[in-house]
């Protein structure tokens, strides 16, 4: 029994060293045609040191067959063939759900660059003036890049920026700056703010007035149009607005000078002729906006460019 006993602690030597534990990698690269467990773990603990320096550099099994070439390997599968290959008296062993594997080059962990990520987002929405959140990374978890030569990831947003669902460009760049690999992917950001609504059914042409509005918090990723910023004098409703309801930039104008059914006087001012009658505007205008009038005692139609807003004069 004895002679038993010695036999297995010969065949396995980490047996008695099981404390600690090996933690495999989500993703390794290795440069020869076998893969050992030095490639896809390290050790913490001091028993789990000592066994991994006695069996970190034997095979294990092949990698992948070419450069640039990569395998994904099951975590469990993997788990079960170390056991098998090493002994059952190995420390604990933590595997992901996938290991991947490239033959040569190196490979970036993208969840490690998701701070850089939220401060460049972060900084590009502050004009918006909200608490902004990132959230629901839709990147590679890993980066794998086809050589050695040290890279650095620039993240670029592609496309237009805003609230909402956001394209990213991470593009690796060497050390001339040049880009030698792109990856994209997506990541939705919240930006929370403080917004006009409406405090009642608000209609066209209604002039905005502060009891007329109250704030709410909103998020502007779920806001369908830019929201109205609560600012500036002289402003009604360019179209209706429910009550409760987010009060859009585009639904907010400036009280033009002249207002539809605004009496004007009108002026005619010829070579030796000045003539000036009352008329009626037929529609909203701005001054210097050419708008269509009424004469109150004709009833004739004109058109008529606004001077200010009490005249008007024939083009």
């Amino acid at each position: 029994m004895r002679a038993a006993v010695v036999l297995l602690l010969m065949l396995f030597p980490v047996l008695a060293q099981a404390d600690g534990r090996l933690i495999l990698a989500g993703a390794v690269c290795v440069d020869g045609p076998v893969l050992r467990l030095a490639d896809l773990a390290r050790a913490e603990g001091d028993g789990a040191v000592a066994a991994m320096a006695s069996i970190a550099d034997r095979p294990l099994l092949a990698a992948p067959r070419f450069d640039g070439a990569r395998a994904n390997l099951s975590g469990s599968r993997l788990k079960e063939l170390i056991i098998q290959r090493f002994g059952p008296g190995l420390p604990e062993i933590e595997v992901p759900e996938q290991v991947q594997v490239q033959r040569g080059g190196q490979v970036i962990s993208a969840v490690a660059m998701r701070e850089d990520i939220n401060k460049i987002l972060t900084q590009a929405l502050a004009h918006l003036e909200g608490e902004v959140e990132i959230r629901d990374y839709r990147i590679p978890d890993y980066l794998f890049i086809k050589d050695k030569t040290p890279v650095q990831i620039r993240v670029v947003p592609a496309g237009v920026l805003a609230p909402g669902r956001i394209s990213l460009r991470l593009e690796a760049l060497n050390r001339e700056g040049g880009v030698v690999q792109i990856f994209t992917g997506t990541v939705f950001a919240d930006v929370w703010k403080t917004v006009p609504c409406a405090a009642r059914v608000l209609n066209k042409r209604d002039v905005l007035e502060p009891a007329l509005v109250t704030f709410a918090r909103k998020n502007l990723a779920y806001l369908p149009r830019p929201c109205w910023d609560g600012r500036g004098v002289a402003l009604r409703m360019a179209a209706p607005v429910g009550e409760g309801q987010v009060i859009a930039a585009e639904a907010v104008e400036r009280i033009p000078e002249v207002v539809k059914g605004k009496v004007l006087t009108l002026v005619y001012a010829g070579q030796h002729l000045r003539l000036s009658v009352p008329v009626e505007s037929l529609e909203d205008g701005s001054i210097g906006s050419v708008i269509r009038v009424r004469n109150v005692q004709s009833r004739r139609m004109v058109a008529a460019r606004v001077v200010d807003a009490e005249t008007a004069q024939v083009p």
